[in-house]
């Protein structure tokens, strides 16, 4: 994969790309509790295989596993700075491989997993249909935490500007407001037959659930 969204992604310089939406980049607390909640409630304490597609630095292996779950880790990627610094962070645990890859190649390759999540992730990517797929392949269900759930509306990408670091220019990348009517033929193509929807009172992001 060769792409300006590879490229902003991978932009990350070491010392920030270690801390990246842990303690930098404030994402939301309640909601990645809210996914722990779920995943119990799927497979309470037997484990299971989590896919994590756009897994970045591996911060959410970290936070499952402080939450208890009984999980084997795969974190697919195709920003390299994030996945050096996920590979130094959990250098000696054989629960945890990380990957690089296209996520959005609907032919990707990779490990078969109970489940497969995008957390904050599809909104950002240029192919979230080919993500999707891609996801389908390796798992029979897949979760979505979105901070901008789908709703009626027409679909919009916006190209915007992000931080990587001190002293690092601003990079572009792609954030997408899902149109319902769009999320409901993606959903279609994947072959999902249900969603259950999750959300914490009072937040805006919500935990979809697809069922195949």
């Amino acid at each position: 994969m060769n792409s300006l969204v590879k490229n902003s992604w991978s932009a990350f310089d070491a010392e920030t790309a270690k801390v990246y939406l842990d303690g930098y980049g404030h994402p939301s607390e309640r909601s990645k509790v809210l996914m722990a909640s779920v995943l119990t409630e799927l497979f309470g304490t037997q484990q299971f295989h989590l896919a994590d597609f756009g897994c970045g630095n591996g911060h959410l292996y970290g936070f499952f596993r402080q939450r208890g779950l009984n999980l084997r880790y795969t974190g697919y990627d195709f920003s390299t700075s994030l996945l050096q610094a996920a590979t130094e962070k959990y250098p000696d645990d054989d629960r945890a491989v990380f990957q690089e890859a296209d996520i959005q190649d609907p032919e990707m390759s990779g490990a078969t997993a109970d489940i497969a999540l995008f957390s904050h992730v599809l909104e950002m990517l240029e192919c979230p249909g080919g993500a999707l797929a891609a996801a389908r392949r390796l798992a029979p269900r897949i979760m979505i935490r979105f901070f901008e759930p789908p709703a009626p509306r027409h679909d919009l990408v916006e190209l915007r500007h992000m931080d990587v670091g001190p002293n690092e220019p601003k990079v572009p990348y792609l954030r997408r407001s899902f149109d319902s009517d769009f999320y409901d033929l993606l959903l279609i193509k994947a072959g999902c037959r249900s969603v259950d929807v999750h959300q914490v009172d009072g937040d805006k992001d919500q935990v979809h659930i697809l069922n195949f």
